[in-house]
């Protein structure tokens, strides 16, 4: 029997969320407690579970889209199970006047086609007031996640109201960096920023963020060849740290930096730039500080095309094979459906390593840095050399070696990770 897993309700005045991630395709068999999707609000982040069994039978929803809150954001039936196609209802930005309430049938018959038209100025009631500032909640949305302030952009809504056209113009506008920092957490200070690792993207940080306790804000970016960033040139890990550090530096406000083995090499090598101030590292099996890398484990991940290839080699990333969820091998495997991703990750590949060697080193800038720091290392960890790490980290670092864990920390203890980077992040001030 077919049944609708709902855009979840994100916020109490938005009647609209963000598909950011959908970790399922159709065809899929999904299986109660999964993770199928990832939505975004202005504030926050959130996971959409399913709460029963079944194949993914209707996947109205692209990445991207703009969803309205209590739809069907997909369908679960038996594997040979037919409902009608459902045309997802046109998201918009919320207002104070009370909206139609949309049919609950998740199988109903779609409505006559509506030809596409140029996206219409909201009216005044959808730009919200904030400190004399206007802004439709959607711009608001669509500027947190690509690093804009609104506060800084000229409006083209009513009464100079900044709406999602004018952050979509900002956006096409020439960058140098060509990387967006996205808003995983709202908060007031100084804000933490997540820096993935070789592999990755910016959603292998949401389960971490949820179970942090700071009020500070929480970023995020995708490393070039990487993610949304895929298609930034990579020739030298110079290249990766420069677009990362021009990025940070636009942003203009200090940063508590939070990165995983390439992203911790990175984000000890932005301590050396001078333009930018780091206000405190939390560096989880960083990379960069020992010459050595399982070149197999590299070769061999990038290689694979199927579910089962593709969880062979990322199990070598943890100590216990059980602590690796199918769903993120999933979602790995998903984000490949992008051509030009695993070519481009290749690229950074040749760039960083050659064999089972690191063709770069940090272990200058991590001496030279005297802030607030942190490293945590697996014992156990595959991917890299955990007495490399230990021995190139200076005295006044805090070392954390971690038995039974492998090259992901923040995945095989969690709640000890979240602890010192908390600790480090006080350290600060």
């Amino acid at each position: 029997m077919a049944q609708p897993i709902l855009v979840p309700q994100v916020g109490q005045d938005l009647t609209e969320a963000k598909i950011v991630e959908l970790y399922v395709k159709l065809g899929d068999h999904v299986k109660k407690g999964d993770l199928v999707a990832l939505v975004e609000s202005e504030k926050a982040s959130f996971e959409v579970e399913a709460f029963v069994e079944g194949t993914v039978i209707s996947l109205p929803y692209k990445v991207f889209d703009w969803a309205t809150v209590l739809e069907p954001l997909m369908i679960l039936g038996d594997e040979d199970e037919v409902v009608a196609v459902v045309t997802p209802t046109a998201a918009v930005p919320a207002a104070p006047s009370p909206a139609p309430v949309a049919s609950p049938a998740p199988v109903a018959a779609p409505p006559a086609p509506v030809a596409p038209s140029a996206p219409a100025a909201p009216p005044p009631t959808a730009a919200a007031s904030a400190g004399g500032l206007r802004a439709s909640p959607a711009a608001r949305v669509a500027a947190a996640e690509k690093g804009f302030d609104v506060a800084r952009m000229a409006g083209s809504g009513p009464e100079g109201a900044v709406v999602l056209r004018d952050v979509d113009a900002a956006a096409a506008a020439p960058r140098s960096s060509g990387i967006a920092l996205r808003t995983l957490q709202s908060g007031q200070g100084t804000p933490v920023v997540l820096i993935h690792g070789f592999g990755g993207d910016l959603s292998a940080w949401r389960p971490l963020v949820g179970r942090m306790s700071t009020n500070l804000p929480v970023m995020a970016l995708d490393l070039p060849g990487h993610g949304a960033s895929k298609a930034h040139p990579v020739g030298r890990f110079e290249d990766i740290v420069a677009a990362v550090g021009e990025t940070l530096r636009l942003h203009g406000t200090p940063v508590h930096l939070v990165g995983h083995s390439v992203g911790a090499a990175v984000a000890m090598a932005l301590t050396a730039r001078g333009d930018l101030d780091v206000r405190s590292l939390s560096l989880l099996s960083p990379a960069g500080l020992g010459p050595t890398i399982d070149g197999a484990f590299v070769d061999g991940f990038l290689a694979a095309q199927s579910e089962a290839a593709l969880a062979a080699w990322m199990r070598r990333l943890v100590h216990d094979p059980a602590k690796l969820a199918p769903v993120l091998v999933r979602a790995t495997l998903s984000a490949r459906d992008d051509q030009g991703l695993v070519p481009a990750q290749r690229a950074v590949a040749n760039a960083l390593f050659e064999g089972s060697t690191q063709l770069f080193s940090t272990a200058a800038a991590l001496a030279a840095y005297h802030g607030p720091c942190t490293v945590i290392v697996g014992r156990d960890d595959a991917i890299l050399s955990a007495l490399d790490v230990a021995t190139s980290t200076p005295p006044q670092v805090a070392l954390h070696r971690l038995p039974g864990v492998g090259h992901l920390p923040q995945i095989e203890a969690t709640d000890l990770v979240v602890r010192l980077i908390d600790r480090t992040l006080r350290a600060a001030g």
